[in-house]
Parts: C-alpha cells; structure tokens; sequence
C-alpha cells in the first residue's frame, strides 16, 4: 500500500510540475520576442522545440522556445533552460543536488542505480558524467569563498566560548597517492581547523587537489582562503598553528609562505609557528628504540615507550630522548643498523625545534597531524583508491570537489549560493500575470 501511495503522489507531483514549467512561455509566436542579447551575443527566435527534463519526480517533458545566435557556428539557446539553471542542459537543480552528493560518496553504477531506483531518472554513462562535471565546476567555484565565510563563522562562535585557551586556527597539508592512468601520483590535501577556548574542534575544512607537479594550485587555494579568513574576521587574530610531517611540500609551504605571510588589513607580520606531527616523531623514536636494542626486542619496546611519554610530557622533551639515545648506544652498542640509528637521531635533531609538544599541550593545542592525516583518508583514500580505480586528473577532480563540498559541512552553503544566482536573462514572452508570478518568484519556481 505505501509503495503504491509513493507512486500515485510522485505521478501527480511528476504532472503538477510539467504543467507549471509548460506555462511558463507562451506558445504564441506573436507574444514571443523575436531576439533578445544574452551575455554580450545576439539571439533571433528559430522554433518551439521539445526537451525532457531529469526532476525529482520523473522526467518531464515541455516544448521551449530555441533561439539561434547570430554568429556562425556558434551554440543556440533555450531561455527557458537558463531560467530554470538545468544542469548539463538536462537535469534540474533540486535533482542535481542529490546528484552531485551520490557521485561525491558512490561509484558511478551505485549512483545511476540511485537516481533511477528514488527519482526515475535514467541517464547514461555520458549523459551522467556531462551532469556530474557540470555540477563539480559549480561547486568548485563556489567552495572557497564558502569556505571563508564558514570559518569566520566558526571563529567568531569561538571567541563568544568559555575556556582557558585562545582561539586557534591550525592548518595542515600533506601528500597522499592516488592511482592515475599514466601511474601513481601524489596529490595532496589541505585542512583549517578551528578550535574554540576550551579547545573543542568546532570544525574543518578539507581541500584536495589531484596531482600536480609541484602542487601550485593547492598552495595558492590554502593562502587564499587563510587570507581571505584573516580579512573578513577583523584586527583580533587568533591563534595561528601549522601542523604537518616534514615532508617537502608541507615544509616548503611553511617557509616560503606561511613564514612570510602579513595580515592583509594591516600589512602586520603574523605570527604562524610550525609543529611537527608527534606520532611521526614517535615512528622515530621507534626506529632508534630497534636500532639500539634490536628491532621489536621487549628492551626496545620498553625504551620506545617511555620516550614516548618524556616527548609528550616533559618541556623540553626532545633533547632528554636525545641524550638518551646517545646513552644506550654508548652502553649497549647498536643491535640493529646505523643507517636506522642515523636516521631516527638526524629527524629529532633537525626538528627539534618544531617538537614543544609539552608547551602545546598546556596551552590546549593539538599535537599531531590526525586532521589531515584523516583528510587524506575521507577525500582521497575512501573513494577514489576503491578495487581496480584509476583515475584521470580531471574526473578525479571532481570528485574531489564534490567530497571536499560535502565533508566541510558547505554543501548547503554552496547550493544556496548556486541556486540564488540571477540569469539576467530579457523577458521573452507575455504571459498572464498568475504565471508571471510564478516563473519569476523564486519561492514559488520549484527548483
């Protein structure tokens, strides 16, 4: 009985909106203006044609005026289509939204499967991808300035919070390989955390960017959203904390961007400090723990973890395990290689400085890196590393797009601002007022 009832409601909502978007224009000639110009192009009226919709409800179908362009060769156009913002020339928005939310999550048979199991809609692998592309570009140019006033809405909850500690936006950026058709490839991720005063996380931002070679785009989207986040908030700054491993991009951005970024109001110098992840500095800890006592020998489990502790809990706590090291090979000698000795002693040494992980603690920051780490995870690993994936860096950045919308929470902050945009589209037909009304209210045009 309940699916019989889904049935006859979604046949008469299927009805009720092919009637409306039918009315929209008249199919007078005489009401009908014979040109208008669109977007800096003249279009002269051709004829009524016929065009099936993709809606929540089933596909539709509805004759439309087509106007031709006056430019040789050039693409022809259906005012009637721009109104209603049809994705791909084909879907509309309230579908499309759906869409681009089971293509972020699912592989592309699961969501053709979903589209015609809940809606009846039944595209086709090309017709799916055009849909799906269309979607992701305008996601895409919506994410960041989403994502700026996101943040600054995080941030500004974060100084009305009770606690001890100040407001902190840390910010993160690693590397994570993704099969591709040439081979694998390293792409990468970026994360802004915002951490309120008792250092609850009330957020994050994910952003991805499929391989390039040495990773322009996402440095440039990282600083303009950082930037655009420090503009909008006003003179009261908080925090600022970078946390990553010590890999060569994350290191690069630190030094050459973030080391000398300025406020953009006051042109003042910021104060970003830079933290290394302290589960990759414990991966070291263990790599001397095996090479002074031997590898996965009870003494070096016992030695490893109790650095461990003075890392995290001792100020100063990297040069005590320092000096411990240089103890334990002094007594015992290396059970294990030099190579893995050098190597684990080399990391703490250089990186010492960026290791305060006691002061941080004290002072409600995080220590580790788990918010990227987890970014690579969610965006990158769950969907596009599945059984037998590979990837082209286009389709796989739309993906990423989508996914990125999706995790931050923006997606509904995206497709507000998608769906608010304005055709400044001429009136090309006379119709009654009742109708009028209804193609040109936005509350009342069902989207």
């Amino acid at each position: 009985m309940e699916r019989r009832l889904e049935r006859i409601f979604r046949e008469i909502a299927r009805r009720i909106v092919q009637w409306t978007f039918r009315r929209i224009e008249s199919r007078d000639p005489a009401a009908v203006a014979s040109s208008f110009e669109f977007a800096g192009q003249t279009y002269r009226r051709n004829r009524r044609t016929k065009k099936r919709i993709d809606t929540r409800f089933g596909v539709i179908t509805i004759k439309r005026w087509f106007y031709q362009n006056v430019q040789a060769q050039a693409a022809g156009l259906a005012p009637l289509d721009v109104r209603l913002g049809l994705f791909a020339n084909r879907m509309t928005p309230a579908l499309a939204e759906v869409t681009g939310r089971l293509a972020a999550d699912l592989t592309q048979t699961a969501a053709r499967d979903q589209l015609r199991e809940r809606f009846g809609s039944t595209p086709g692998v090309a017709a799916y991808r055009r849909i799906v592309a269309d979607i992701a570009s305008q996601v895409r140019a919506e994410h960041d300035d989403a994502a700026i006033a996101q943040l600054s809405d995080w941030i500004e909850q974060a100084r009305h919070s009770a606690g001890k500690h100040k407001v902190l936006l840390q910010v993160g950026r690693d590397g994570v390989f993704v099969q591709t058709r040439p081979c694998w490839e390293e792409a990468s991720c970026g994360t802004l955390a915002v951490f309120d005063r008792s250092g609850k996380r009330l957020g994050t931002v994910y952003l991805g960017q499929m391989p390039e070679s040495e990773q322009p785009t996402m440095t440039a989207r990282l600083t303009q959203v950082i930037i655009g986040v420090l503009r909008q908030i006003g003179p009261e700054v908080p925090t600022l904390r970078y946390v990553t491993d010590a890999g060569c991009h994350p290191q690069t951005y630190f030094r050459e961007v973030l080391a000398k970024m300025k406020h953009p109001v006051s042109g003042e110098p910021l104060n970003w400090s830079w933290g290394v992840d302290f589960f990759h500095a414990c991966e070291y800890v263990a790599k001397l723990a095996g090479a002074i006592f031997g590898t996965a020998s009870e003494q070096a489990n016992q030695w490893a973890e109790e650095q461990r502790h003075i890392l995290r809990h001792q100020t100063d706590g990297v040069s005590r395990v320092i000096r411990s090291a240089a103890q334990q090979k002094r007594r015992v000698g290396l059970q294990g290689t030099k190579k893995d000795y050098d190597s684990g002693l080399n990391y703490l040494k250089n990186y010492r400085h960026h290791m305060d992980f006691a002061t941080r603690r004290s002072r409600g920051e995080p220590i580790g890196s788990g918010i990227t780490e987890a970014g690579c995870k969610v965006i990158f690993n769950q969907r596009l590393k599945q059984s037998g994936m590979r990837w082209h860096r286009q389709t796989g950045q739309q993906i990423v797009d989508l996914r990125t919308a999706n995790r931050s929470r923006l997606w509904p902050r995206i497709w507000q601002r998608i769906i608010n945009r304005k055709a400044n589209l001429p009136v090309i037909t006379q119709i009654n007022s009742a109708t009028n009304l209804l193609a040109h209210d936005e509350n009342l045009l069902p989207v």
